[in-house]
């Protein structure tokens, strides 16, 4: 399990590019961050800004809108203009672009300070630098999962199974109810909602789900949920990036998270149809077959779920925030027509972003292996200078190696990284990055 946009945004400056000795051709300053004093450009002579600038696609520029005097343009906006690509330096509207031969400090007729020309070289190398670092990321996880170093704990699982009775319908009382849910709490373990199951009755149409955190007023996700069904069946809905971490950036290590709804907020005529479950205690094995005991057991090691309601702020609606849960109220045996379908597992985000230095020379060399890759098979056919540094077959050389085999090359200087890396991780966490030594053997002579 693995949250790929945070580890890209917290490990973009762990190398950086050195700018460019021309200003016309200067780079963003924050792209020349380095945390560890490695430059991309040092992993192999052949990565150079005039080399990446040659592989850029010539349809990149296009992703940046034509520019229009009508719309009002914040600082930083993007736009194309007389072949140019322009970036607003402060909030304007109906000022054109146009280049100037004075300083830009002041307007003047020959130009404005309200615009300056951009380098969309900067977010060619951004991009190119986060697909490095996602790249990086999915072989070290497939790395340690090879090595059965890390694992799901609990792959995919509902609260429970069945449905509730039609007739079982729970009244709205005004309340906020749903589900408390503490993970196991230890450090690289995650659990993610997949997806949440609706069975209501008497009514269609939107129904809000918020996401609170203990440890924060205003929820950490809300998800509107377009529930269709009137004959009282379940309804399932996907929830995008719903992670419960231990901790974040957003909260506090532990806690409780509270999945919920106003029941002043349902359609009209809809009510919750509840399943008949005591939450509070081990299901009867006699009673209620043998797999939903396994199935509770299994739940209940990595996960604490408690169903609960609070009164309902009359201005919740407009202004959703966590209550006094030293108030809240928990109900056994409701769970107010939710389940959910959970997945518990070891999580490396965080370990990776707060371990970063141990990533910098991998960083380094998975970014420049695809620059050179990438030149070498020019997937766009651009003609240029560059290519009259080397050929085709050369760079691969400098990637690959000899072509009988021998190693060597950048490929085989990043394999080797990995391997270093592999060593720096073993045995860093009891649950997600354990040390499997595979034991000792004893033969016979």
């Amino acid at each position: 399990m693995i949250r790929i946009n945070e580890i890209c945004e917290a490990l973009k400056n762990v190398c950086g590019w050195e700018q460019s000795y021309d200003p016309a051709k200067a780079i963003d300053d924050n792209l020349t961050r380095t945390e560890s004093g490695l430059y991309f450009q040092g992993a192999h002579p052949l990565v150079t800004l005039d080399n990446v600038r040659a592989i850029v696609p010539d349809d990149f520029v296009f992703q940046y809108p034509v520019w229009n005097m009508i719309p009002e343009y914040k600082k930083g906006a993007k736009v194309r203009h007389n072949g140019k690509v322009w970036i607003a330096r402060r909030d304007n509207q109906n000022v054109e672009p146009v280049a100037s031969d004075f300083n830009d400090d002041f307007n003047n007729d020959y130009g404005n300070s309200d615009w300056g020309e951009y380098n969309y070289l900067s977010d060619y190398l951004e991009r190119l630098t986060r697909n490095g670092i996602a790249q990086m990321v999915q072989t070290f996880t497939q790395i340690k999962g090879l090595d059965k170093e890390t694992k799901n704990l609990l792959e995919r699982r509902t609260f429970f199974d069945g449905a509730g009775r039609i007739r079982a319908t729970q009244p709205n009382a005004h309340k906020l109810v749903g589900f408390e849910i503490i993970p196991v709490q230890a450090m690289g373990v995650t659990a993610q909602i997949h997806r949440v199951g609706l069975q209501m009755t008497g009514g269609t149409g939107i129904v809000k789900l918020y996401l609170f955190h203990s440890s924060q007023i205003d929820p950490v996700k809300t998800f509107d949920l377009n529930f269709t069904l009137t004959n009282g069946g379940f309804q399932w809905f996907t929830l995008k990036d719903c992670f419960l971490p231990y901790i974040s950036d957003a909260n506090n290590a532990g806690g409780a998270w509270f999945l919920c709804y106003n029941q002043d907020d349902l359609p009209a005529g809809m009510q919750a149809i509840n399943v008949s479950k005591d939450w509070s205690r081990e299901p009867c094995g006699t009673c209620t077959g043998y797999g939903n005991i396994e199935a509770w057991r299994q739940l209940t090691k990595y996960l604490q779920i408690s169903p609960f309601m609070y009164n309902a702020p009359e201005t919740f609606a407009e202004y959703p925030e966590l209550w006094d849960i030293a108030y809240t109220m928990y109900t056994n045996t409701l769970n107010y027509g939710l389940n959910c379908e959970i997945t518990v597992g070891c999580d490396l985000t965080d370990f990776i972003v707060e371990q970063r230095a141990i990533f910098q020379t991998v960083i380094q060399r998975q970014v420049a292996a695809i620059a050179l890759r990438t030149l070498a098979m020019n997937p766009n056919v651009r003609v240029n200078r560059n290519q009259s540094n080397a050929s085709k077959m050369e760079i691969l050389y400098e990637l690959d190696g000899n072509v009988e085999g021998r190693p060597g090359g950048l490929g085989y200087d990043l394999k080797k990284a990995f391997e270093a890396l592999r060593l720096d991780t073993k045995g860093i966490d009891r649950i997600c990055l354990s040390c499997n030594n595979r034991g000792v053997k004893y033969r016979t002579t």
